[in-house]
């Protein structure tokens, strides 16, 4: 067999399993709606266990892509294929476990107490959300480019709806517990839509033309480097850039993770900030306040000195795009935390809301594992570590932010107080995604650069 023949056979492997991935979410979502609004235990645990199958393929295909990354020297249309499919499956995965808490829903008996109205709208959610997977399924199979603008649209539409089911849950009248159940659901759904979009722009940048540029050996090299590069064949991709590296080829410059880190402790600083200004009884600390609009204005300086220094540079250490994305997503990350203080400069004085005071705490542990994370573009020690830290950080983000809305509607607060309060959670929940986002960029970055 060919080399060729091989990697063709490898890849449609690849593709067949994204492929049956992408059927078993779309699958997974329409059957937990259903589940939800028929009070179908029986389906609601088939969804359930479904997750799991999922995440032993989502697994499963990455330790596949992992090993074929680490074992031999890659044609950088192969490494991009690679790379873009690394960052598509957690994207599933993710998207599989919504499913799921909705499926969850089921087993609490809702669907006998959601008014006929609210589940008018999470069944049109659930139908929008299904037709976009869809779409994007059939982008990913056909290499469809340009389908995120329109599933950005539909997206929207989803986000509308999640909005409607929201207020009709607190209208006057309605049941706290249940309207806190329906805000949850509400979010589940929301998400479904940002993940089917994320995969959508995901799959225009793995259709667009070959951004990697092909290696190519530097001229008049001596014997003894001509005998190193011969053996670096064997050591795959690292050892190539290595070599590189040595003839000027593969460039470094300091100044962009001097950039990278400076806006990484910015966020870290408006985090200790916020944390403050929501934690203060005695008032809204104007100090506190102060000090996070400083950092939201340093990090849009910090943000256009990286991207000058882009448009300046005519060799970078990364792709374009992938410093162009990590200076977006610093910035989304202080941006976040500036509309969560705004917000709550806005809310009830005399009332406040623990879940906050928690979740920004979460925020500032999620800066301090973005600042490792930072570091490790440089050093390269500890990478997974913090991954994984970051993570965990945002499901514990999520937890937070649903027990705060389940508190929100519990009946003790009053309809505007539950408007802002809402906010305030719903942006640094907001914030801390955003820490996520930051962790997907600059793991993509180490997997082309391992």
């Amino acid at each position: 067999m060919t080399e060729r023949s091989e990697w063709n056979g490898f890849r449609r492997r690849v593709d067949d399993t994204v492929a049956m991935l992408f059927a078993l979410v779309t699958e997974a979502i329409g059957w937990a709606t259903t589940a939800l609004l028929d009070q179908d235990l029986e389906r609601a645990h088939a969804v359930i266990d479904g997750d799991e199958d999922i995440d032993s393929r989502c697994e499963e295909l990455i330790g596949l892509i992992k090993e074929r990354l680490s074992s031999s020297m890659l044609d950088p249309e192969h490494l991009e294929y690679l790379i873009a499919v690394l960052q598509i499956v957690p994207e599933l995965e993710r998207s599989a476990d919504l499913a799921q808490h909705v499926a969850e829903k089921s087993l609490e008996h809702l669907g006998g107490q959601i008014s006929p109205r609210s589940r008018g709208l999470i069944q049109t959610m659930s139908d929008k959300a299904v037709q976009i997977w869809e779409t994007t399924s059939k982008a990913y199979r056909q290499r469809s480019r340009d389908t995120s603008f329109s599933l950005s649209e539909a997206d929207d539409e989803i986000d509308e709806l999640a909005a409607r089911l929201v207020s009709e849950g607190t209208k006057e009248g309605s049941d706290p517990e249940i309207a806190a159940h329906l805000s949850v659901i509400a979010r589940f759904y929301e998400r479904i839509g940002d993940h089917a979009v994320n995969l959508s722009r995901r799959i225009d940048t793995m259709t667009a033309p070959r951004r990697v540029a092909r290696f190519t050996q530097p001229r008049a090299l001596s014997a003894e480097d001509t005998q190193v590069t011969t053996k670096d064949k064997k050591g795959g991709v690292r050892k190539v850039m290595h070599t590189l590296s040595r003839f000027r080829v593969v460039p470094r410059d300091d100044a962009f993770f001097v950039l990278f880190r400076s806006a990484a402790v910015n966020a870290r600083e408006c985090a200790v900030a916020l944390e403050g200004l929501v934690s203060n009884e005695s008032g809204v600390d104007d100090e506190a306040l102060g000090v996070v609009r400083d950092c939201e204005r340093r990090g849009d300086e910090i943000t256009v000195d990286l991207l000058r220094r882009l448009d300046a540079s005519f060799v970078t250490p990364y792709d374009r795009e992938d410093i162009h994305a990590l200076a977006e997503e610093l910035d989304d990350v202080v941006d976040d935390m500036f509309t969560a203080a705004s917000r709550f400069e806005l809310a009830e004085r005399d009332r406040r809301l623990p879940e906050v005071v928690e979740l920004a705490a979460v925020v500032v542990e999620m800066t301090d594992e973005m600042i490792a994370l930072i570091n490790c573009l440089e050093t390269r020690d500890g990478a997974r570590f913090r991954l994984e830290r970051i993570e965990h950080l945002e499901r514990r983000a999520d937890s937070v932010f649903q027990r705060g809305l389940a508190t929100l509607f519990n009946g003790d607060y009053e309809p505007l107080e539950v408007i802002k309060l809402k906010d305030v959670l719903q942006s640094l929940e907001n914030s801390c995604n955003a820490v996520e986002v930051v962790s997907d960029v600059v793991e993509s970055i180490l997997v082309k650069t391992s």
